[in-house]
């Protein structure tokens, strides 16, 4: 037996779900978001809330250090919804610019079987739309 693939462990499957890039906007907008929304598929993949935490555990490992104005926080976003679509085929996760108390600012949002949620990149928090005082403007979905 190899030493290598005794060590590397199976990716978990999760269950996916499949919606639309129009019930995806449809949701953003019903959360009271008019923020224009570039969506490049037609199909949109997610899983389960509680999936989705193993997941941004795996692609938030070994980020690389913030450096200001050369790796910062829209840098970061991008990045987790590479490593998302790249590691795991889904591709609901999107890049969002918009305001927050400290300024304008790179995040993210996802959608879980339980709705539509934003991740900080940079701390790996996830809260609901509408805390922290996050506001989207624009999403690349």
């Amino acid at each position: 037996m190899c030493w290598l693939t005794d060590k590397v462990k199976p990716k978990p499957k999760f269950k996916e779900f499949l919606t639309s890039a129009y019930s995806v906007t449809s949701l953003i907008q019903s959360k009271g978001m008019t923020m224009p929304c570039y969506c490049f598929d037609s199909k949109y993949y997610y899983v389960s809330h509680e999936d989705w935490g193993v997941i941004f555990a795996d692609v938030l490992m070994n980020m690389p250090a913030y450096i200001s104005q050369k790796f910062d926080c829209e840098d970061f976003a991008i990045l987790v919804k590479a490593r998302v679509n790249e590691r795991w085929k889904l591709n609901t996760v999107a890049v969002i610019i918009g305001d927050t108390p400290a300024g304008r600012h790179g995040f993210n949002m996802f959608l879980s079987d339980e709705g539509l949620f934003l991740l900080e990149p940079q701390t790996g928090d996830v809260f609901e739309i509408g805390e922290k005082g996050y506001e989207p403007e624009w999403a690349l979905i």
